[in-house]
């Protein structure tokens, strides 16, 4: 008799967790499609990324799509996300991540929660620890590399912070950073893109930062450049990623990265300072999150 009541209160407090759960997964997609039916165009701060060109909106029936008058081009609307690359184009280290992140995006945010715990500072800390130094004065902050939007809590309620824009190489990252913000109701913009051709116009946000990736960009040289170009003058910039102890570590407990990266047969991670232009201002090295990643901080004048 007792073996079948405790069966039976089992078979209560699992069904009644997954109506909790198909009850959330309902509330999701409703946020969502919220979310998405409220795009904006944004042809004030968005640019064809290949030739820099001013964008036009086609309003087409179903999903919308950008259009560049000046080179022909044109990009996709999917599920309210601008889509500025064809991931099956991507080539190189960037191929190699977008794909790796695609498939790492659903436990993404459970597994940044441990490795704080584990290095020994509560996530909300580190995570201030670099977005805190952003001063937009409450004008647009752009991330590049925006991910599942792990940054954004500490964003989102400053009053020195205007639009928020995000954009990412990976669709997988950014359908649930799309969700994230849809659930908390967010008025944040994303983009998928590559962040060696930002779409962007020159000059736009007044803060601009990244967190994790670019030590293994096609291009580092390149997305440093796009990142100067579309922050306006005065903005600070920061550029943060793994040291070598921390791509080391990651190397060992996940095979997908040291596949991507190739392992032993790679360069030692070093903070790529030499590709700042020496006309920038204020320029910083330090590390944060207590030595595990390198922080490279200066002013656009």
């Amino acid at each position: 008799m007792k073996t079948r009541y405790r069966s039976f209160l089992a078979g209560v407090a699992v069904g009644g967790l997954a109506a909790a759960a198909a009850r959330r997964y309902r509330t999701g997609k409703i946020r969502t499609a919220a979310w998405q039916n409220q795009f904006r165009p944004a042809l004030d701060v968005l640019a064809c990324p290949a030739c820099r060109g001013t964008l036009e909106m086609n309003l087409m029936p179903g999903e919308p799509e950008y259009r560049c008058p000046r080179c022909q081009k044109v990009y996709p609307v999917v599920g309210g996300i601008p889509h500025f690359i064809q991931t099956e184009e991507l080539t190189g280290w960037n191929k190699r991540f977008a794909g790796m992140y695609d498939i790492f995006s659903w436990g993404y945010r459970a597994f940044s929660k441990l490795a704080f715990a584990w290095i020994g500072m509560s996530e909300e800390r580190a995570r201030r620890e670099i977005t805190d130094r952003l001063a937009p004065n409450g004008g647009r902050v752009l991330e590049v590399s925006i991910g599942p939007g792990v940054n954004l809590p500490y964003l989102v309620n400053r009053r020195d912070v205007g639009e928020i824009y995000g954009l990412d190489i990976s669709p997988g990252q950014l359908r649930r950073c799309r969700d994230y913000i849809a659930w908390h109701g967010w008025p944040v913009q994303l983009q998928l893109g590559n962040a060696e051709q930002l779409p962007y116009l020159d000059n736009t946000f007044a803060g601009v930062f990244h967190v994790g990736g670019i030590n293994f960009f096609n291009d580092k040289r390149k997305a440093v450049e796009e990142m100067i170009r579309v922050a306006r003058p005065g903005a600070r910039i920061l550029i943060c990623d793994e040291t070598e102890r921390g791509a080391q570590v990651y190397e060992r407990i996940f095979p997908m990265f040291k596949q991507a990266t190739g392992g032993a047969a790679r360069e030692p991670v070093r903070a790529p300072v030499e590709l700042i232009p020496p006309e920038m201002a204020n320029l910083q090295v330090f590390e944060v999150w207590k030595g595990w990643f390198y922080c490279i901080e200066f002013t656009k004048p």
